[in-house]
Protein backbone atom coordinates (compact mmCIF):
# COMPACT_ATOMS: atom_id res chain seq x y z
CA UNK A 1 0.00 0.00 0.00
CA UNK A 2 2.53 2.40 1.19
CA UNK A 3 5.86 1.93 -0.30
CA UNK A 4 5.00 -0.80 -2.17
CA UNK A 5 3.10 -3.11 0.61
CA UNK A 6 -0.52 -3.96 -0.41
CA UNK A 7 -3.95 -3.27 -0.18
CA UNK A 8 -8.14 -5.25 0.65
CA UNK A 9 -12.16 -4.09 0.87
CA UNK A 10 -12.50 -2.60 4.67
CA UNK A 11 -16.23 -2.53 5.66
CA UNK A 12 -17.12 -5.20 2.81
CA UNK A 13 -18.92 -8.20 2.95
CA UNK A 14 -17.78 -11.72 1.13
CA UNK A 15 -17.95 -11.69 -2.72
CA UNK A 16 -19.00 -14.37 -4.77
CA UNK A 17 -20.21 -12.23 -7.79
CA UNK A 18 -16.88 -11.06 -9.39
CA UNK A 19 -15.11 -14.21 -10.69
CA UNK A 20 -12.85 -12.63 -13.20
CA UNK A 21 -11.44 -11.16 -9.61
CA UNK A 22 -8.12 -13.36 -8.36
CA UNK A 23 -5.47 -13.36 -5.92
CA UNK A 24 -2.10 -13.26 -7.35
CA UNK A 25 0.43 -15.71 -5.73
CA UNK A 26 4.06 -14.97 -5.54
CA UNK A 27 6.12 -18.13 -4.74
CA UNK A 28 3.05 -19.70 -2.16
CA UNK A 29 2.79 -16.44 -0.60
CA UNK A 30 -0.74 -13.85 -1.10
CA UNK A 31 0.73 -11.20 -2.90
CA UNK A 32 -1.78 -8.55 -4.48
CA UNK A 33 -5.37 -8.69 -7.09
CA UNK A 34 -5.65 -8.88 -10.80
CA UNK A 35 -8.39 -9.02 -12.94
CA UNK A 36 -9.16 -11.02 -15.86
CA UNK A 37 -9.30 -8.16 -18.84
CA UNK A 38 -8.70 -10.70 -21.49
CA UNK A 39 -8.68 -14.57 -22.99
CA UNK A 40 -5.01 -15.11 -20.94
CA UNK A 41 -4.47 -11.25 -19.95
CA UNK A 42 -4.58 -9.91 -16.70
CA UNK A 43 -4.94 -6.39 -15.38
CA UNK A 44 -3.14 -5.36 -11.95
CA UNK A 45 -0.57 -2.34 -10.24
CA UNK A 46 2.84 -1.98 -10.80
CA UNK A 47 3.84 -1.63 -7.53
CA UNK A 48 2.97 -5.10 -6.96
CA UNK A 49 5.92 -5.74 -9.06
CA UNK A 50 10.05 -4.70 -9.63
CA UNK A 51 9.56 -2.12 -12.42
CA UNK A 52 13.19 -2.87 -13.35
CA UNK A 53 12.75 -6.78 -13.27
CA UNK A 54 11.93 -9.16 -15.97
CA UNK A 55 11.07 -12.02 -13.77
CA UNK A 56 8.57 -11.09 -12.03
CA UNK A 57 6.42 -13.91 -13.04
CA UNK A 58 8.79 -16.42 -11.17
CA UNK A 59 6.62 -17.89 -9.21
CA UNK A 60 3.65 -16.42 -9.48
CA UNK A 61 0.42 -17.41 -10.36
CA UNK A 62 -3.37 -16.10 -10.29
CA UNK A 63 -5.86 -18.01 -8.32
CA UNK A 64 -9.32 -17.84 -9.53
CA UNK A 65 -12.60 -19.60 -8.07
CA UNK A 66 -12.15 -22.56 -9.89
CA UNK A 67 -8.47 -21.69 -11.62
CA UNK A 68 -5.01 -21.48 -10.74
CA UNK A 69 -3.07 -20.70 -13.09
CA UNK A 70 0.54 -19.27 -14.34
CA UNK A 71 1.72 -16.26 -15.03
CA UNK A 72 4.56 -16.27 -17.66
CA UNK A 73 4.72 -12.40 -18.63
CA UNK A 74 4.70 -9.52 -16.24
CA UNK A 75 4.86 -5.55 -18.15
CA UNK A 76 4.70 -2.77 -15.90
CA UNK A 77 4.55 0.73 -17.06
CA UNK A 78 7.47 2.35 -18.45
CA UNK A 79 6.51 5.31 -16.85
CA UNK A 80 5.63 4.10 -13.88
CA UNK A 81 7.66 6.15 -10.56
CA UNK A 82 7.28 5.75 -6.93
CA UNK A 83 7.89 9.00 -5.28
CA UNK A 84 7.97 8.48 -0.90
CA UNK A 85 5.12 5.85 -1.89
CA UNK A 86 3.08 8.24 -4.02
CA UNK A 87 2.94 6.06 -7.28
CA UNK A 88 2.20 7.09 -10.46
CA UNK A 89 1.19 5.15 -13.96
CA UNK A 90 0.81 2.22 -11.64
CA UNK A 91 -0.34 -0.49 -14.40
CA UNK A 92 0.82 -3.93 -15.54
CA UNK A 93 -0.55 -6.22 -17.66
CA UNK A 94 -0.19 -9.88 -16.73
CA UNK A 95 0.23 -12.82 -19.39
CA UNK A 96 -1.01 -15.96 -18.30
CA UNK A 97 0.18 -19.15 -19.86
CA UNK A 98 -3.29 -20.79 -21.00
CA UNK A 99 -6.75 -19.39 -21.90
CA UNK A 100 -9.24 -18.95 -18.53
CA UNK A 101 -12.79 -20.25 -18.65
CA UNK A 102 -14.61 -17.35 -16.68
CA UNK A 103 -15.47 -14.09 -18.28
CA UNK A 104 -13.22 -11.26 -19.08
CA UNK A 105 -14.19 -7.90 -17.17
CA UNK A 106 -14.34 -4.80 -20.01
CA UNK A 107 -11.99 -1.74 -19.01
CA UNK A 108 -13.23 1.65 -19.60
CA UNK A 109 -12.38 3.54 -22.77
CA UNK A 110 -14.55 7.05 -21.43
CA UNK A 111 -13.19 9.04 -18.43
CA UNK A 112 -14.52 8.82 -14.86
CA UNK A 113 -17.34 11.08 -13.26
CA UNK A 114 -17.27 13.09 -9.99
CA UNK A 115 -20.10 11.44 -7.59
CA UNK A 116 -19.93 7.89 -9.70
CA UNK A 117 -20.93 5.08 -7.69
CA UNK A 118 -18.44 2.48 -7.41
CA UNK A 119 -17.81 -0.97 -6.31
CA UNK A 120 -14.34 -2.46 -4.93
CA UNK A 121 -13.02 -5.79 -4.57
CA UNK A 122 -10.14 -7.27 -3.38
CA UNK A 123 -8.36 -10.10 -1.23
CA UNK A 124 -6.39 -9.16 2.02
CA UNK A 125 -7.11 -7.34 5.01
CA UNK A 126 -10.30 -6.06 6.69
CA UNK A 127 -7.65 -4.44 9.69
CA UNK A 128 -4.65 -2.76 8.77
CA UNK A 129 -3.16 -4.44 11.90
CA UNK A 130 -4.45 -7.75 11.36
CA UNK A 131 -2.13 -9.64 8.64
CA UNK A 132 -4.20 -13.22 9.27
CA UNK A 133 -7.13 -11.00 8.04
CA UNK A 134 -5.39 -11.62 4.71
CA UNK A 135 -6.75 -15.42 4.29
CA UNK A 136 -7.48 -15.48 0.89
CA UNK A 137 -11.07 -14.48 1.18
CA UNK A 138 -12.27 -12.42 -1.43
CA UNK A 139 -14.35 -9.46 -0.51
CA UNK A 140 -16.60 -6.45 -2.00
CA UNK A 141 -17.67 -3.16 -1.10
CA UNK A 142 -19.18 -0.01 -2.09
CA UNK A 143 -17.76 3.99 -2.67
CA UNK A 144 -18.07 6.64 -4.90
CA UNK A 145 -15.77 8.55 -6.89
CA UNK A 146 -14.30 11.90 -5.03
CA UNK A 147 -12.52 13.34 -7.51
CA UNK A 148 -9.99 12.52 -10.76
CA UNK A 149 -7.10 14.10 -12.61
CA UNK A 150 -5.24 12.89 -15.79
CA UNK A 151 -3.72 9.54 -14.40
CA UNK A 152 -5.73 9.16 -10.89
CA UNK A 153 -8.83 8.39 -9.53
CA UNK A 154 -9.59 9.30 -5.70
CA UNK A 155 -11.86 7.43 -3.43
CA UNK A 156 -12.94 9.38 -0.10
CA UNK A 157 -12.47 7.84 3.49
CA UNK A 158 -15.14 4.99 4.41
CA UNK A 159 -18.30 6.39 6.05
CA UNK A 160 -20.74 3.50 7.59
CA UNK A 161 -22.58 2.74 4.25
CA UNK A 162 -19.57 3.41 2.57
CA UNK A 163 -16.13 1.23 2.15
CA UNK A 164 -13.06 1.71 1.20
CA UNK A 165 -9.46 -0.61 -0.27
CA UNK A 166 -6.79 -1.50 2.75
CA UNK A 167 -3.62 -3.54 2.73
CA UNK A 168 -3.92 -6.35 0.54
CA UNK A 169 -5.79 -5.36 -2.63
CA UNK A 170 -3.39 -3.42 -4.50
CA UNK A 171 -3.91 -4.40 -8.33
CA UNK A 172 -7.72 -4.79 -7.56
CA UNK A 173 -10.57 -3.60 -9.68
CA UNK A 174 -12.66 -0.43 -8.86
CA UNK A 175 -15.47 -0.59 -11.09
CA UNK A 176 -18.83 1.31 -12.33
CA UNK A 177 -21.75 0.21 -13.83
CA UNK A 178 -22.21 2.20 -17.11
CA UNK A 179 -25.24 1.07 -19.47
CA UNK A 180 -25.98 -2.01 -17.53
CA UNK A 181 -22.53 -2.83 -18.23
CA UNK A 182 -19.67 -3.53 -15.22
CA UNK A 183 -16.34 -1.88 -16.34
CA UNK A 184 -13.31 -1.43 -14.62
CA UNK A 185 -12.41 2.01 -14.43
CA UNK A 186 -9.50 2.03 -11.75
CA UNK A 187 -6.69 -0.24 -10.26
CA UNK A 188 -6.06 0.28 -6.82
CA UNK A 189 -3.14 1.72 -5.88
CA UNK A 190 -2.51 3.41 -2.45
CA UNK A 191 -3.31 6.58 -0.22
CA UNK A 192 -1.74 9.75 0.03
CA UNK A 193 -2.67 9.31 4.12
CA UNK A 194 0.31 8.72 6.59
CA UNK A 195 -1.60 6.72 8.89
CA UNK A 196 -2.52 3.90 6.11
CA UNK A 197 -0.20 1.64 8.01
CA UNK A 198 -2.13 1.82 10.78
CA UNK A 199 -6.01 1.89 9.80
CA UNK A 200 -8.10 0.90 6.93
CA UNK A 201 -10.08 4.71 7.80
CA UNK A 202 -8.27 6.78 4.91
CA UNK A 203 -8.95 8.74 1.58
CA UNK A 204 -7.34 6.39 -1.46
CA UNK A 205 -6.43 6.46 -4.83
CA UNK A 206 -6.17 3.91 -7.94
CA UNK A 207 -5.02 4.32 -11.83
CA UNK A 208 -7.41 5.66 -14.00
CA UNK A 209 -7.67 2.78 -16.63
CA UNK A 210 -9.20 4.93 -19.43
CA UNK A 211 -5.87 6.92 -19.82
CA UNK A 212 -3.96 3.75 -20.10
CA UNK A 213 -6.63 1.85 -22.74
CA UNK A 214 -3.87 2.12 -25.61
CA UNK A 215 -0.88 0.37 -24.02
CA UNK A 216 -3.14 -1.93 -22.41
CA UNK A 217 -3.99 -3.08 -26.13
CA UNK A 218 -0.54 -2.73 -27.20
CA UNK A 219 0.67 -5.06 -24.23
CA UNK A 220 -2.24 -7.84 -24.13
CA UNK A 221 -2.02 -8.27 -28.40
CA UNK A 222 -5.35 -6.99 -28.41
CA UNK A 223 -6.49 -9.66 -26.16
CA UNK A 224 -8.78 -7.24 -23.68
CA UNK A 225 -12.54 -6.80 -23.51
CA UNK A 226 -13.27 -2.69 -23.87
CA UNK A 227 -16.00 -0.65 -22.57
CA UNK A 228 -19.18 -1.42 -24.68
CA UNK A 229 -20.03 0.97 -27.77
CA UNK A 230 -23.36 2.03 -26.41
CA UNK A 231 -22.31 2.28 -22.82
CA UNK A 232 -19.34 4.54 -24.38
CA UNK A 233 -21.63 6.87 -26.71
CA UNK A 234 -23.76 7.58 -23.23
CA UNK A 235 -20.36 8.32 -21.38
CA UNK A 236 -19.72 10.75 -23.75
CA UNK A 237 -22.54 12.61 -22.92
Amino acid sequence: FINGSNLDIYNGSTDSSNPAVGLLIKQGKFWCTATIIGARTALSAGHCFDARSDENHVGLQLQLDQELVDVTKVVVHPDYSDWFGRVTHDVAVLELDDNVTVEPSPIAVNPPQIDEPLELVGYGYVDALMPESMDGTRRRGTSYLESFETYKIFLPRPTPDESQVCKGDSGGPIFAIRNGQKVQIGIVSGSTDGRARKTCEIDAYGARVDAYVEWIIEQSRGDVVLESIESSSEGNQ
